[in-house]
């Protein structure tokens, strides 16, 4: 399976957020979600974005031109940009782009580039494979050493990049330890710091570093709607919805991560009710103080299932058509703030007692018209009174639990009903429909009666015989209604 070069972009900003009104950096991060599904703040108005993926939509200058875009509709008035293999040399290329343009230090000493490096306004673009040359000449500042170890190499004669990339690194592991190998490393163009390896059939995502742990809802509610964004019109590109997500947060101070699920009723990229079940799936991470049960550093939205398009074209000339999306949006939300299994709806089974005929199911997703319809129809457990012309008039709605009652009947014909509302007359009952059945487990014989009281209530009554041989007693039980 192929898998995507390596490309990392830098981008710099003029402002220190520290300074200004994004003091977290997430500002300037989630404004650059525009051009990646990845992007990590590292640094005081400075965040790295994953690169790759622009060969369709106008190669890396169009890359560069959103990023900057975005950097200025976010309310920064500059940005320098690198792009390269790896993080080491796009974040030495923004820098360079930086102190180019203001002639500031001796990285400005620099008069013309190796092949395979493009210096544009602002930007400077690294070709693959031409890391290791672009460094070569610059000073030791590039890198991103500790003063201790920058001052130490200049004492011992290193002043450019190359000088210390041509050394053995095993001489300056056994000087300097890991930090020598580490510095070597990375004068050669050799970085861990990118992105994980993209497979072109992989499903969107997007994910964002924060510069420092959250610890209330706010922050991750703020990046969760540039998260969704960029989810969604990924999909869009693709035509496909997500019919499952996953939100993981990565605690800080630890290797563990947290996940939430989102199951939308029916596949969508409507950004609008993905963001209200995610957040249901955030708020349940809160305590009762509104704190997040651990401090959060990194978020990350992944679609785990995508599905077609299923939404049916409405007929601008049918009154009755509903938008089938509309009760999908209104199912999403009940389950989301309720529970997976708070709603549901019943489901017909082929057994022949009557309050066994159907079993609750957790409503996963919205019926398609067809499936409504044949849920709808009546089953075998449900009656109906029909008119004499055919048209329908009752439907029999029955109680959770049969009611045991007393009932006088007259030549086998109940009359009168006595329960818990008093009593009632019984002036018209017809019957009996019997019914029995599961000899083998629960046997049960009954005769159903349909009868109407005085005040037009239409009941349903069955006699039961229970018990075995001379013991066996008949016992009346309302078992529903006709509405």
């Amino acid at each position: 399976m192929s898998r995507a070069p390596s490309r990392v972009a830098t981008v710099l900003t003029a402002e220190n957020p520290a300074r200004s009104n994004d003091p977290g950096g997430t500002r300037l991060a989630t404004a650059l979600l525009v051009g990646s599904p990845r992007v990590a703040p590292v640094g005081p108005g400075v965040c790295r974005v994953d690169a790759r993926g622009w060969n369709r939509r106008g190669g890396e200058s169009a890359l560069v031109q959103a990023l900057r875009e975005a950097v200025l509709q976010a309310g920064f008035s500059r940005a320098w940009i690198g792009v390269a293999d790896v993080a080491v040399v796009a974040d030495a290329a923004a820098m360079l782009a930086r102190h180019l343009e203001g002639r500031k230090s001796d990285i400005a000493d620099i008069s013309a580039f190796p092949r395979g490096v493009v210096h544009e306004e602002s930007t400077i673009i690294v070709s693959p494979g031409a890391g290791p040359a672009f460094l070569y000449p610059l000073p030791l500042s590039a890198l991103p050493l500790s003063d201790e170890l920058r001052e130490t190499l200049r004492t011992l004669g290193f002043h450019r990049v190359g000088e210390l990339a041509l050394r053995d690194r095993s001489e300056l592991e056994v000087r300097f330890g890991p930090s020598g190998v580490q510095a070597h490393r990375w004068a050669c163009a050799e970085d861990d710091r990118t992105f994980r390896s993209l497979t072109t059939d992989e499903l969107p995502e997007s994910s964002l570093e924060l510069d420092g742990a959250a610890v209330t809802l706010e922050p991750l509610l703020f990046v969760l709607r540039h998260l969704l964004h960029r989810v969604c019109s990924d999909l869009l590109r693709v035509g496909r919805c997500a019919s499952r997500l996953s939100l993981e947060l990565e605690l800080d101070g630890s290797a563990a991560t947290q996940r939430a699920r989102v199951l939308p009723a029916r596949a969508t990229r409507r950004e609008d009710l993905l963001y209200d079940l995610c957040r249901a799936a955030l708020e349940r991470a809160v305590d009762s103080n509104g704190c997040l049960a651990a401090p959060v550093k990194g978020i990350t939205l992944r679609v785990e299932e995508t599905a077609p398009p299923g939404a049916r074209q409405g007929d601008l000339f049918t009154g009755d058509w509903r938008d089938p999306m509309a009760a999908a949006a209104a199912l999403s939300r009940l389950r989301a703030r309720l529970g997976e299994q708070a709603v549901a709806w019943p489901h017909p089974r082929a057994i022949h007692r009557p309050e066994s005929r159907n079993r609750w199911r957790a409503a996963a997703s919205v019926e398609t018209p067809e499936e409504e319809k044949a849920r709808s129809d009546p089953s075998p457990g449900t009656s109906r009174i029909m008119s004499a012309d055919g048209s329908l008039e009752s439907t029999l709605h029955l109680l959770p639990e049969p009611v045991e009652v007393e009932v006088w009947a007259s030549k086998g014909c109940p009359r009168e009903l006595r329960d818990r509302a008093g009593r009632r007359s019984l002036i018209v009952a017809e019957g009996p429909e019997r019914l029995s059945g599961d000899w083998w487990k629960d046997p049960y014989r009954r005769e159903y009666y349909r009868a109407c009281t005085e005040e037009g209530e239409l009941l349903w009554l069955y006699r039961e015989w229970r018990g075995r041989g001379k013991g066996k007693e008949a016992k009346w039980w309302l078992h529903g209604f006709y509405d």
